[in-house]
């Protein structure tokens, strides 16, 4: 189960916070870009509608199932209320209030980008805390700015104030439901761990020709009242509780099973099975005996069973990951690198590990028969390959086109919903034994 996906599991609440922040977004800056604008504050007007278009930008990733503009958008939000702040001044009634839209950031950056890296995590939530205190205890300001009229800045004081506490609370409120959601999917895993629930399904491999040569092993939850669920709505819990280390024993376990099933069938008895193995798997010191226990308890030929890697896991200690690889691949195991070209990987880095495989990432794939530009970079991936003596394949391969275009570039395997969907074992011995 290697994490071939972002944790989608949090998606509904970045969701949820994306319209909250959104909607009081709009509310506040249209609110205070129209007093300002009809009171010839024209800077300030703009710096509001500013606040405003930010929330409708909350509003329209939130409709967008990715997380890759949500850095960017933090900072926008910093920098305006950072803005906002030095527009901000205080009179002897009233101080300044705009600052404490810092807190509502640093809390939800915090939380929003925990798994994320040092700066994100950290330095980012700092900073909005340091502001908070800064511009709580600093006069500077923009000078020139007009000072509005006392009930005025007494209003816009009280206003920001429960705004700033209202979305502080939101995002507190947003997480603690997430955090009592991953309790209760961690128990539930558990005990779908123990119940068997766990299960894999088989999707082809072939060659060239079409002809079936093995498997890809990918897990599904079979979770009652839920239907089957997929490995993005709960390997990210399974990582972070520690339970990746048992299921990735018992999906190998059921993998080798498979292969030993397979070697009494006549049509299957050469396929090769391929299993995903997390990156925390391969940091466990047990590792290498635990899969070589499995093997022999199943008493199957090593050479038909395949592990495949992320990239992500030679992003730390590089040196002791070859070490188990090369350990395995000298009982006949041999080692596939998926998803290839989205992470680490570079060409001295492939010269140097024991792989006897590389999986084309399905985005490279998509539309390669219009493509040129992908059409050449998956040319030059498989003559790397050739030249380093590692077979490839393709993933994500659904059209009879895609197919034609990688078989003239030379790949030498492909799999993909042209092919056949992920099915149960028996579905497909049934369906691939006789191809």
């Amino acid at each position: 189960m290697a994490r071939k996906f972002p944790d989608t599991s949090q998606w509904p609440r970045i969701q949820l916070l994306l319209r909250f922040s959104g909607v009081a977004c709009i509310l506040h800056g249209t609110l205070w870009g129209v007093y300002y604008a009809t009171h010839a504050m024209l800077l300030l007007a703009v710096l509001l509608f500013t606040v405003m278009l930010s929330g409708l930008a909350c509003l329209y990733l939130a409709t967008q199932p990715t997380q890759r503009a949500l850095p960017a958008l933090a900072h926008c939000l910093l920098i305006a209320t950072v803005i906002a702040s030095l527009a901000d001044s205080a009179t002897a009634d009233t101080s300044r209030s705009a600052n404490l839209f810092l807190i509502p950031i640093g809390v939800a950056a915090f939380l929003l980008f925990r798994n994320s890296g040092i700066y994100l995590r950290w330095v980012f939530p700092c900073l909005c805390f340091a502001g908070l205190v800064f511009f709580a205890n600093s006069p500077l300001t923009f000078s020139r700015l007009e000072l509005l009229p006392s009930d005025i800045s007494q209003f816009g004081h009280a206003l920001n104030s429960i705004t700033a506490m209202a979305l502080t609370l939101g995002v507190l409120a947003i997480f603690r439901d997430e955090q009592k959601f991953k309790v209760e999917l961690h128990s539930a895993l558990a005990r779908a761990l123990a119940r068997r629930e766990l299960c894999t399904y088989l999707q082809p491999q072939v060659c060239a020709q079409g002809r079936v040569i093995g498997a890809e092993a990918l897990l599904r939850w079979d979770r009652p009242g839920h239907g089957i669920q997929s490995p993005a709505e709960f390997i990210p819990v399974a990582e972070q509780s520690g339970l990746i280390h048992d299921i990735g024993l018992m999906v190998l376990e059921q993998a080798c099973r498979q292969l030993s099933e397979w070697s009494e069938h006549r049509d299957a008895q050469h396929w090769k099975l391929s299993v995903n193995v997390s990156p925390l798997q391969l940091t466990s010191s047990t590792f290498v005996e635990e899969v070589r226990e499995i093997v022999h308890k199943f008493n199957i030929p090593a050479n038909r069973l395949r592990l495949e890697i992320t990239e992500s896991v030679f992003a730390s200690d590089l040196v002791a990951t070859v070490m188990k690889m090369e350990a395995l691949r000298s009982d006949g195991i041999s080692w596939s690198l998926d998803d290839f070209g989205t992470g680490f990987s570079s060409l001295a880095l492939l010269r140097e590990l024991p792989l006897d495989e590389l999986k084309i990432d399905r985005s490279f794939i998509a539309g390669i028969e219009s493509d040129k530009g992908k059409y050449e970079l998956i040319r030059k991936i498989i003559e790397i390959a050739e030249i380093l003596n590692i077979s490839t394949v393709a993933e994500g391969v659904e059209t009879e086109a895609q197919f034609d275009c990688l078989q003239a570039m030379g790949c030498t395997a492909f799999q993909g919903f042209y092919f056949g969907r992920p099915m149960i074992a028996a579905q497909f011995i049934g369906k691939y034994a006789a191809s």
